[in-house]
């Protein structure tokens, strides 16, 4: 069947298929299903929706509110919050049941759970699992002697990092999977020791290399496949690669930039394929691997039968609609930010640790059986924060979905939908819409905004006080000629003209690659390296071999040669 969205009027379909999930994960009460109804919003605007609650990127100084400790967290300072470093908010000095409240079906059940939001103590950042010594870590967890790395798992002495798994001395990447001592790489797997690299897999010791697989020892190539030896993907031998590389000194900013801008001139010569991924079955969608029955998504790993699905990775099964995370996510709907051995989660931001049948919570952790609750962790049977039987919990819960089917009314009085099916509104979100990562995949102006009734932050953190400053122009170009005594200056960012730092563990790093360091700030090679991947969409095209349509995230308008998949294994392989 075919819906019109309510936010921006587009049609979308809504599937047999998706009809059966639906169907598959509503509730049951007393024997009784509550069933969720079709979204009322496109995939898009739902996926804008999970992002407006998410700041991926942007951090501010302030004390735990219970210990006083001196830490950073994602929210902004002004607000009237009560924000707990990690280990006091899961600590037993306080119990989030302390705010619950009584349902009140006078009123909109939404409200009702914001009123908790901003009432309930916080977590300053997200962090899960056993961490050592990585206390600015953001939506991470099990890491070790890492720094600034976001959506990431199971990293050691990384910085920098944005979608890491499994990855141990790799700074400043997008993506990267079980990689070692990688850089500057994007959507990379299984790669040691690369630099500057894209969409490669399995390769070793090479700099500057896009959509290579199995490769050794190779500078500036595509394409390539179980190659070794190659340079501007021809072949040498290994006395004529090595002399042609004695040339190269990726230390200097002016030869690494160089080699960065052929590359771009290289790939308008390579072939792609229309989608990227590998190991697929009954699959549709950009980046995904070693899935199952996965369509529409993006960014996905070891994955089973799931839809609209954004960074998923890990292990899931059985999930629609979810941005971000996975590990043994199952029979889940609707949630921004959910995973590790969770369960049945429906409409929820925030859900973390072996959850369990929690509906409509926001951040728990540890949870099960919980309906409307803010900030909860090692608990069950509660709505609002408030703590039932498991029989009163059975008797309530059935009565707040039916409140919640009550029609609600836009400004004008049309029909504006109801809650129960929907996820949070975007007003729930504690960050202006500019500071989030619905910002990067849907951007709006602030007027803009501000018609949508979104909130805006135009606040800028103080700079960074330094007795010491130099403009990354005035930079050697070399970083051979690069004091020891650099990580007591402030840089000044080439792009945006902010103040940023390079650590004592970066500049061992880059010393370590034979690598120049970087004249713009973390957050800024962050968007650079976004912006060198795909855009989240898709449009028809034509194979530019043998003309069939496929659907692919090369506009009709870019310059990229590419192929359909059959035509493109013939021309690599």
């Amino acid at each position: 069947m075919r819906q019109s969205c309510h936010q921006c009027k587009s049609a979308f379909e809504i599937t047999e298929e998706d009809l059966a999930f639906y169907d598959r994960v509503s509730p049951v009460f007393h024997e009784k299903k509550y069933a969720i109804p079709p979204p009322l919003l496109c995939p898009d605007c739902r996926q804008q929706r999970r992002l407006v609650y998410c700041n991926e990127m942007y951090f501010y100084q302030t004390t735990c509110d219970l210990c006083e400790k001196k830490m950073i967290t994602e929210f902004p300072p002004g607000q009237k919050r009560t924000i707990y470093c990690r280990e006091c908010w899961q600590g037993d000095g306080w119990d989030p049941r302390d705010y619950g409240q009584d349902i009140d079906f006078s009123r909109p059940f939404f409200g009702q759970i914001r009123e908790l939001t901003q009432k309930v103590p916080a977590q300053n950042l997200l962090s899960e699992g056993t961490n050592q010594n990585s206390e600015y870590i953001h939506y991470a967890g099990f890491a070790k002697n890492c720094y600034l790395i976001m959506h990431a798992d199971f990293c050691e002495d990384c910085y920098y990092g944005y979608g890491f798994k499994k990855n141990r001395s790799c700074v400043d990447g997008f993506y990267n999977l079980s990689c070692e001592l990688c850089y500057d790489c994007v959507d990379c797997h299984k790669c040691y020791d690369l630099t500057a690299s894209q969409d490669c897999s399995n390769c070793n010791s090479g700099a500057f290399l896009r959509d290579c697989s199995g490769c050794n020892n190779c500078f500036l190539c595509t394409g390539l496949r179980n190659k070794e030896f190659c340079f501007e993907n021809q072949q040498l031998s290994k006395d004529d690669y090595q002399k042609k590389m004695a040339d190269i000194d990726l230390r200097s900013h002016a030869d690494y930039e160089k080699s960065r801008a052929r590359l771009r001139e290289l790939e308008l010569k390579h072939t792609f394929k229309e989608f990227q991924g590998y190991n697929l079955e009954n699959c549709s969608g950009n980046h995904l691997y070693n899935c199952k029955n996965v369509h529409q998504s993006f960014d996905c790993e070891d994955v089973e039968t799931g839809k609209f699905l954004y960074q998923v990775v890990t292990g899931a099964k059985d999930v629609y609609d979810t941005y971000q995370y996975g590990l043994k996510l199952s029979e889940s709907y609707e949630c921004s930010i959910a995973g590790n051995d969770c369960y049945h989660v429906l409409f929820c931001h925030n859900a973390h640790v072996s959850c369990s049948d929690v509906t409509y919570c926001w951040k728990v952790q540890s949870t099960r059986n919980c309906f409307g609750c803010v900030n909860m962790h090692h608990k069950q049977f509660c709505i609002l924060n408030k703590q039932y039987t498991e029989e009163e919990y059975a008797e309530l819960v059935p009565k707040i979905i039916e409140h919640m089917k009550t029609p609600l009314r836009s400004s004008d009085g049309s029909f504006a939908g109801q809650e129960w099916g929907e996820l949070f509104p975007k007003s729930f979100s504690p960050f202006g819409y500019n500071k989030t990562s619905a910002q990067l995949y849907y951007p709006l102006t602030k007027n803009q905004a501000m018609k949508e009734d979104i909130a805006w932050d135009d606040y800028e953190p103080p700079p960074a006080q330094s007795s010491k400053t130099i403009p990354a122009s005035s930079l050697p170009d070399n970083s051979k000629d690069i004091p020891d005594d650099i990580v007591n200056w402030a840089i000044v960012c080439e792009e945006t003209g902010k103040l940023f730092r390079i650590t004592q563990q970066e500049l061992a790093f880059y010393r370590q690659k034979n690598i120049t360091i970087p004249r713009r700030s973390p957050v800024q090679r962050h968007l650079d390296r976004f912006h060198r991947r795909n855009p989240r969409t898709f449009w028809a095209r034509n194979c530019a071999k043998c003309s069939k349509e496929i659907r692919t995230t090369y506009s009709p308008d870019r310059p990229e040669i590419v192929y359909c998949e059959e035509c493109y294994l013939k021309e690599v392989y």
